[in-house]
């Protein structure tokens, strides 16, 4: 890489005095030497630039803490972005952007974002927390109700209160509202357990009572080395699978070895079934409209694609197709007041989206995103594009979201209208205001009770929460004791 800096270095010395004479000399050499390293993780980035002035831990030396609030600027990624490339040099700090590429300030901002949270946060063990909380306007209990021998990823409340759970392993289960075991259900579809693939997404018909028809979502393979997502409905009568049948199967020109993004959340919307499926890791996929592939898919109930799909007539185009350019989305609700779908979905390291999903939209990923490669790396300097949604909310750190539910109900009165989002990095449930599209607030609502896979309001208004503790999973019930004044 190739670094022109001897013209904005001059600047730099014209406006600093001769004591800092010496420091402007050794950045011309150091500015050179990491020229010639080219692309490289963010952490070994701030160590060579940054840990001089302001500490290898980030607590401060020369220059102040950047793990604190004492800062000059607000601490946003827009303004630290623009202090790391342009400088403050009436406080002894040098421009790097003839040094550093747009994408690896990106990386740096991302990197200091989560060394301040890291710095800001204290898990508790979950054994000494309290199993009553006051938050957000209401003292509630928690209860465990059930543990499973292994990873939970959905659940769904019958209109008894009873509910069923999906084990990832394949298994699904009959639980009373408080925990006890009804029953196991026989006679699932076969599961290609692969990394994060297996049994996942379980929904009902908006018409179940009537109808009795429960939908899956889970990962299947025709030759059990790649394998795809599959979506199909049936009945249960006695604790049986029964009336199977398939209403998606993705092509096997689509299918991987990779155990990585398979999305598969459900919603029902104006009698339509729509349903998410992540690139697979495959990133350039998500734009390619021949598979399903990082989209977000629209259904009539029964499997038919509806004739007023955005893309029905697009030659060389998925028809089930609604919206395109996601990631990995495993979390997805209706508002119940607008009708709008929501969506949540895992970026990579920094940039989890919170996105409206809408009619033919395509969501950028992979050309634009908030977020760096796993191992800090750069990834693009791109967070916005001409014909690319831009996120409603975005997570730097990543949060991981999944499970996604608008509360409903009139146990937390204060939570009426609000939507909940659980977080399995950040081990947070997090509750955010919105009115229309818009978001305008975002509050936790409690921490470090497990990593937080699913959220569901009950019948009664009790919010159920699948974390996972040590491999397995736990099964939350937020319920109302008393309502703080």
């Amino acid at each position: 890489m190739v670094v022109n800096i001897g013209t904005s270095i001059m600047e730099v010395i014209n406006k600093m005095n001769q004591r800092r004479l010496t420091f402007v000399i050794s950045l011309i050499f150091l500015c050179f030497s990491f020229a010639s390293k080219g692309s490289q993780n963010a952490e070994d980035t701030f160590e060579q630039l940054c840990a001089s002035c302001h500490g290898k831990n980030l607590s401060g030396g020369m220059a102040g803490s950047l793990l604190d609030d004492q800062w000059i600027v607000d601490g946003s990624p827009d303004a630290l972005t623009k202090i790391i490339a342009e400088g403050l040099i009436s406080r002894g700090m040098p421009a790097w952007q003839d040094a550093l590429s747009a994408e690896q300030i990106r990386a740096l901002v991302i990197y200091i974002n989560e060394q301040r949270f890291k710095a800001s946060r204290r898990v508790v063990p979950d054994e000494t927390q309290p199993s009553r909380v006051t938050s957000l306007g209401h003292t509630f209990d928690i209860t465990e109700v059930y543990i499973a021998p292994s990873i939970l990823w959905a659940l769904e409340f019958l209109p008894d209160g009873s509910f069923i759970t999906t084990q990832r392993d394949g298994a699904l289960y009959h639980l009373s509202a408080d925990g006890e075991l009804i029953g196991d259900i026989q006679g699932l579809p076969e599961v290609w357990q692969q990394g994060q693939g297996g049994l996942l997404d379980v929904a009902l018909h908006p018409n179940y009572h009537n109808n009795g028809w429960v939908y899956l979502a889970y990962s299947y393979s025709t030759d059990g080395e790649v394998g795809g997502l599959a979506i199909a409905r049936g009945k249960i009568n006695n604790h049986r699978w029964e009336d199977h049948h398939v209403l998606f199967a993705s092509d096997p020109a689509s299918h991987s070895k990779s155990g990585r993004h398979f999305g598969s959340r459900i919603v029902f919307n104006d009698g339509y079934l729509f349903f998410t499926m992540g690139e697979r890791g495959i990133r350039p996929s998500a734009q390619d409209m021949t598979i399903p592939n990082g989209k977000v898919l629209r259904l009539h109930d029964d499997g038919r694609v509806p004739t007023d799909n955005p893309f029905v007539n697009t030659p060389d185009t998925l028809s089930a197709i609604w919206s395109f350019g996601h990631r990995n989305p495993q979390g997805m609700d209706v508002d119940p007041t607008t009708g709008l779908i929501w969506e949540a979905e895992h970026g990579p390291r920094g940039g989890d989206e919170l996105n409206v999903v809408t009619k033919a939209r395509n969501y950028g990923w992979p050309i634009i995103t908030y977020g760096m490669n796993y191992d800090g790396t750069p990834m693009t300097h791109l967070t916005a594009k001409d014909g690319m949604e831009q996120p409603k909310h975005y997570w730097v750190p990543s949060i991981a979201p999944a499970g996604i539910s608008f509360y409903n109900g009139d146990m937390f009165s204060e939570w009426n209208g609000k939507l909940l989002v659980g977080g399995m990095a950040i081990q947070d449930l997090q509750l955010f205001t919105i009115d229309g599209d818009t978001i305008t607030a975002k509050e936790i609502v409690l921490s470090d009770r497990g990593r937080i896979r699913e959220v569901k309001v009950a019948p009664d208004g009790s919010i159920y929460l699948i974390v996972t503790i040590d491999g397995k999973g736990h099964v939350l019930r937020l319920s109302i004791s008393d309502k703080t004044t």
